[in-house]
């Protein structure tokens, strides 16, 4: 049966990747994974306040449909937490999704068409580029600066940009490097889509995992720039099968672009009922949330550091310091491999040890990189770094 062009360009390295691990898992191998960003996977866990919370949603019978736009009482708890980190909304600018990969899959649905493009980070996650596809779009990638620690190119971006630009896209903190972008860095980001009337879309799903520098929103720094800043459950609050996402709508002059997304909304009918709910609590019980994240924060802080620590001691790999997220996004110096595909699969099959592929993060082109996970406990790190350096030693000649 015929299938669609526009699914031609639908990839996802981070998934792609477990096609080969399940194979040798198969076969008897254990495999060490530090493929993907869910928490769950590993040994954190959603905290208990917001799972009593989706509990008593359930129990209390919120197991139908909500509106469309979301939950009321979420929209409000989401306008005040954007209030906290200086963006000025009313529930009415904010739309509740199915996760965040629903928020993109809407927003490009009502912004691209045939013949529009839109400027990504490079490297960057790859829903974006998929989507862009998929609707028909071009992306352009504006390589991000690696000896800045991976802040925006400003001029890279200019570059990119013309009269076809339908949006502009900043990730931060940023999936796959775990950079977070100076203020300065962004408020020059926020005056350049001015300049051109292109507005930006603020993926600021990890907002919350940092660790030491402050973190500044793209939806403060905006006072006429229109912005659409995303968010979610999944991330932060250590959720993400429950599929909770949200998008808030700022400067925008009409609400054509906010009602074509609400047209979307619509069509799906709903996001999770009770999951609403939840997060609800989840956002709107701060001290809850703040005792939470000084039980999780410092593990990931440490499994950062051991990550930084170890990636540059290994022979022939060089590694930005992370200051969000957790991901590290370590250069490949050295070896025999033509690319950074070959590199992971050989080591997956040599060391059993799962990595996901620069190429797939649309990364700058002639560089070689590959994401890793930090999530795992500080022993399956180690024990994978170990199996890394044998790696190396082998195969790069000092």
């Amino acid at each position: 049966m015929r299938t669609a062009k526009r699914l031609e360009g639908m990839k996802y390295a981070v998934r792609d990747v477990v096609v080969e691990a399940d194979k040798l898992e198969k076969k008897g191998h254990e495999i060490l994974k530090l493929n993907i960003g869910d928490p769950n996977a590993y040994d954190l866990d959603t905290p208990q306040y917001i799972k009593d919370a989706l509990f008593e949603a359930v129990k209390s019978g919120k197991n139908g449909y909500s509106n469309s736009e979301g939950y009321a009482p979420l929209r409000q708890a989401v306008a005040e937490k954007n209030k906290s980190k200086g963006i000025d909304c009313t529930p009415e600018q904010v739309i509740v999704t199915s996760g965040l990969s629903e928020a993109v899959h809407m927003l490009f649905g009502a912004l691209v068409e045939q013949g529009d493009n839109v400027i990504l980070p490079s490297p960057s996650y790859p829903l974006y580029d998929a989507f862009t596809n998929y609707y028909g779009g071009e992306f352009r990638l504006a390589e991000l600066d690696e000896s800045k620690d991976f802040a925006p190119n400003v001029d890279a971006i200019r570059k990119q940009v013309d009269e076809n630009t339908r949006a502009i896209v900043v990730i931060n903190p940023n999936n796959p490097t775990g950079a977070m972008y100076p203020e300065s860095v962004l408020k020059e980001v926020v005056n350049l889509a001015g300049e051109y009337g292109v507005p930006i879309l603020a993926d600021e799903i990890y907002d919350e995992l940092t660790y030491g520098k402050p973190f500044t929103s793209l939806g403060a720094l905006s006072s006429d720039v229109p912005v659409v800043v995303m968010n979610g459950l999944s991330k932060n609050y250590l959720a993400p099968g429950w599929r909770v996402g949200w998008i808030t709508f700022k400067n925008f002059p009409d609400d054509n672009f906010q009602e074509g997304v609400m047209k979307l909304a619509r069509v799906r009918l709903s996001p999770s009922y009770p999951a609403q709910v939840a997060a609800t609590k989840a956002i709107s019980d701060q001290n809850a949330y703040e005792a939470a994240k000084k039980e999780f924060i410092p593990k990931l802080k440490a499994r950062r550091d051991l990550t930084h620590k170890r990636l540059n001691e290994i022979l022939g790999l060089s590694c930005v310091k992370p200051e969000g997220a957790f991901y590290a996004f370590p250069k490949i110096h050295a070896g025999p491999w033509n690319s950074d595909k070959d590199f992971v699969l050989q080591l997956l099959h040599e060391q059993k040890v799962l990595t996901v592929f620069g190429e797939g993060f649309a990364q700058p082109q002639g560089t070689k990189h590959f994401r890793i996970v930090f999530l795992p406990p500080e022993n399956v790190l180690e024990e994978s770094f170990n199996r890394i350096e044998s790696f190396m030693k082998k195969h790069v000649k000092r």
